[in-house]
């Protein structure tokens, strides 16, 4: 066939010591194939200069006041939120939020306690339990994570070492505006098909 067909080129490296930033770029296969290394090269470099000036610069913080509410499946637990959108938005790597979410990694955000509503009745489970695990986790000085006695759905948690904040799993609130993560951790644990997601986040732990 004579048809070119695009082949991407991913590079992965590090802008700053501890933020990750990527950059994409298009080839043809006969390019790829016919020995274009130096354009391949020099194509990179370009973006490599982008991705670094764009990793170095922050969103501005929206303050702005917002109603969000988390929810289990069954509606019968939930949480109301009012407040500005929180500053610890996280995505977990650890074999503890892969087990609870069912993923292959967890989302959450806290908020100051006094922001939160919680309606409903909840089942609590304690971590770590008596038996401890073989594996660190974003857990280890103990949480507290609240499920609905109904359909199970985990919807909030608390951390023994963060009284003032209460944790939100974000696909909770079901709700594609709510801000993207901004910290990742434990990536010792990841699955490599999903590393691309923590792409310009600050990795924390």
């Amino acid at each position: 066939m004579n048809a070119e067909y695009p082949i991407r080129s991913t590079l992965i490296y590090l802008a700053k010591p501890t933020v990750r930033s990527i950059m994409t770029t298009e080839f043809s296969r006969r390019t790829f194939l016919a020995g274009g290394a130096s354009l391949v090269g020099a194509a990179l470099i370009t973006d490599s200069k982008k991705a670094e000036a764009t990793a170095g610069s922050e969103e501005a913080r929206d303050d702005s006041i917002k109603t969000r509410k988390a929810s289990c499946n069954c509606g019968q637990l939930s949480v109301t939120v009012v407040g500005p959108d929180p500053e610890r938005i996280s995505l977990c790597h650890c074999y503890l939020c892969q087990k609870q979410s069912g993923s292959t990694f967890g989302l959450q955000a806290r908020f100051p306690r006094e922001q939160l509503t919680i309606e409903g009745k909840s089942t609590t489970w304690k971590f770590p339990g008596e038996k401890p695990v073989p594996y660190r986790t974003c857990s280890d000085e103990g949480a507290t994570f609240h499920f609905c006695p109904v359909c199970a759905s985990t919807v909030y948690y608390t951390a023994d070492n963060d009284k003032a904040r209460i944790g939100i799993k974000i696909g909770t609130f079901a709700d594609q505006t709510f801000p993207p993560p901004k910290i990742t951790g434990y990536e010792e644990f990841h699955h490599p098909w999903v590393m691309n997601l923590g792409l310009g986040m600050k990795v924390v732990a």
